[in-house]
């Protein structure tokens, strides 16, 4: 597999720079801590920003721990953040909008707090230090991987994409070991990816020399991407010393899921499964 070669070296504002997250499921791949607190977002001073500080007694947080977040009120976005600061009672993520609101948030962690529950990663690097790529505040691992299969034909049937990461460090093998304690032999099953792509201009400033992105017109616009497209491990075709690949399906073709999602039994209806010759 080819070393990490950045899109950015393409030389055009609009290259598509592809980038991935993946999700573990909650008591699957790992012992869940739920957590609920307040959050307020500004400008650190009352007015609209993007700056959000979450209020979490004793949270035992540290800077660069990742976090799906859920609003549950207030005009939050979900979404993926990363720690950026913490204090010991509070701890402040950077947002994509600028806005002034405030609510409550929920969120899960793993039980031992330094195990991540999400993952970011990326196929190239940043052209500042030839290091991982910064998107909206979030920084993705560069690493070697081939995505493909994403193509959908129209014929009917779903793409069932695939990713192949190199296992040359034995890095994709260790995430492996550390989710198949929670659950043996899951290898990632129903972990959620989400594909993300957004243009170079749009990517943050620090990727670039001088702190300075060339190919931005105006402004970076941290907030502008194409639609994303959310996918479901199902299987791991293969392992060994040189590559892992997984193969996705979207959430229509799990194993198990049915359309609708809800079953009707006996308790329902009491002909269900009941033969009659008419």
């Amino acid at each position: 597999m080819a070393n990490p070669v950045t899109e950015l070296q393409q030389l055009t504002n609009k290259s598509i720079i592809e980038l991935f997250s993946v999700e573990l499921k909650a008591d699957v791949h790992y012992t869940k801590s739920a957590k609920t607190a307040t959050y307020a977002q500004s400008d650190g001073s009352g007015g609209a920003g993007t700056q959000i500080v979450i209020t979490l007694n004793s949270h035992g947080f540290s800077a660069g721990l990742i976090l799906s977040l859920d609003f549950t009120s207030g005009n939050g976005i979900d979404g993926i953040y990363t720690i950026q600061s913490v204090t010991t009672n509070t701890f402040t993520v950077t947002g994509t909008t600028s806005q002034s609101t405030s609510g409550n948030v929920s969120f899960n962690v793993n039980s031992t707090i330094a195990n991540p529950t999400v993952y970011l990663f990326h196929a190239g690097n940043n052209m500042k230090d030839s290091l991982d790529i910064v998107w909206q505040s979030n920084t993705y691992t560069r690493i070697p991987v081939k995505a493909e299969g994403f193509k959908y034909t129209g014929k009917g049937k779903l793409p069932r994409p695939t990713l192949t990461f190199s296992n040359l460090l034995g890095t994709i093998t260790a995430i492996l070991q550390l989710t198949n304690q929670t659950t043996a032999f899951s290898d990632l099953s129903g972990a959620k990816v989400t594909r993300r792509r957004t243009l170079a201009r749009f990517l943050d400033e620090e990727n670039f020399p001088s702190n300075v992105n060339p190919y931005k017109v105006g402004s970076v616009d941290p907030s502008a991407e194409l639609p994303k497209e959310i996918y479901f491990i199902e299987r791991k075709p293969a392992e060994n010393r040189d590559v892992v690949q997984f193969e996705m399906v979207g959430s229509f073709d799990l194993f198990g899921v049915a359309a609708p999602k809800k079953l009707v039994t006996r308790a329902d209806f009491p002909g269900v499964g009941t033969f009659v010759n008419a």
